[in-house]
């Protein structure tokens, strides 16, 4: 019974190769170009003991007849290396081997790309040199190099494309630095992926709140109508207590009045040093004076009572900067407290 082959061109190569002797090697060899001797080192570096039914098969598929002696055909990678240096010369033969042994162990680059979507193998190209990206492209299945490559524009496409047309095979420590960014880089996005949305919400909002002329309102109007529940989530946290070191004291003076100084004074509870400052700051002596006092007098509440406090306050904000009045001093995501108005 014929023994069914489910092996490449280059295996069966590797095997016969492995059974000839140095000369005959090597002669073979030298008709092969550099990436199939690159290949068939690496296929023969690999190889184990291969079965005799196995070897008959490759003979006889290629209409050889050989008869062989023992269970198994064993190869010895030195001697391997003797015929490439027969076939290639010493110093070829060096650099080939090298590369081989280096790129055995090494997964098939750029392999997890598989797994991530097209937005996210987009965002790992942009920015990438041409040349870089035409390497990771040929590794890529060709339906999917020309779904990412229509992505890029026209000029781009052209010159990529080009190159990998012209691409020669690099070293294999220059494709295993660039999967090594590679990888780094999904990681990273990996990460990114995995901010709490909250925290991704927080930031939106604080980009959104250092925008200047009304332009917050255009952009928080423009994401309602696509996703009205991200925008109230990014209303929401537009402005906390913790903002309240931003309100100018003209607005901060009147904000006050619209409070119970028993509210004011639950929510001072867990502030911090800035804003019980900023508080007293806006507060006559008597007022100020008599926050303390109720303050001191609280003893211990529940954090949602508190909270509870400062978003009273807040939202006394809110309604006077719906009046329209300058209530705000705008921040952007790196404000700091003692970023003041000049």
């Amino acid at each position: 019974m014929k023994t069914k082959l489910n092996l490449s061109g280059i295996q069966k190569a590797a095997i016969v190769l492995s059974i000839l002797d140095a000369d005959a090697a090597a002669e073979i060899i030298r008709g092969f170009d550099e990436n199939q001797i690159v290949a068939v080192s690496a296929e023969i570096t690999r190889m184990e003991n291969v079965d005799n039914e196995i070897v008959d098969a490759v003979l006889d598929e290629l209409r050889q007849e050989m008869k062989l002696c023992g269970g198994m055909v064993e190869h010895d990678k030195n001697a391997f290396k003797k015929v490439l240096e027969k076939a290639i010369g010493a110093d070829k033969s060096e650099d080939i081997i090298a590369n081989v042994e280096q790129g055995v162990m090494l997964p098939t680059p750029f392999s997890n790309l598989k797994d991530v979507s097209d937005d996210e193998y987009m965002r790992l190209l942009i920015g990438e040199h041409p040349q870089t990206i035409a390497l990771i492209l040929s590794y890529t299945e060709a339906e999917r190099a020309s779904r990412l490559l229509s992505r890029f524009p026209l000029e781009a496409q052209s010159d990529i494309i080009m190159r990998i047309a012209t691409l020669e095979p690099p070293p294999i420590n220059l494709i295993t630095k660039v999967n090594e960014v590679v990888m780094a880089k999904i990681k990273t996005e990996g990460r990114r992926r995995k901010t709490p949305a909250k925290k991704k919400h927080k930031f939106a909002s604080e980009i959104i709140g250092g925008l200047e002329g009304g332009v917050d309102k255009d952009v928080i109007e423009q994401i309602s109508r696509r996703n009205p529940e991200l925008a109230e989530e990014i209303k929401k946290l537009m402005f906390t207590f913790e903002d309240m070191v931003y309100v100018q004291d003209e607005a901060f003076r009147k904000i006050l009045t619209e409070v119970d100084i028993n509210v004011i004074a639950l929510a001072l509870k867990t502030a911090n040093e800035d804003i019980e400052s900023k508080f007293f700051k806006n507060m006559s002596k008597r007022i100020g004076d008599t926050v303390r006092e109720e303050k001191e007098l609280l003893g211990p509440r529940l954090l949602s009572e508190v909270q509870s406090a400062q978003l009273q306050i807040v939202e006394a904000v809110k309604r006077l900067e719906a009046k329209g009045e300058n209530v705000i001093q705008k921040k952007g995501p790196s404000s700091g407290k003692d970023d003041k108005l000049v």
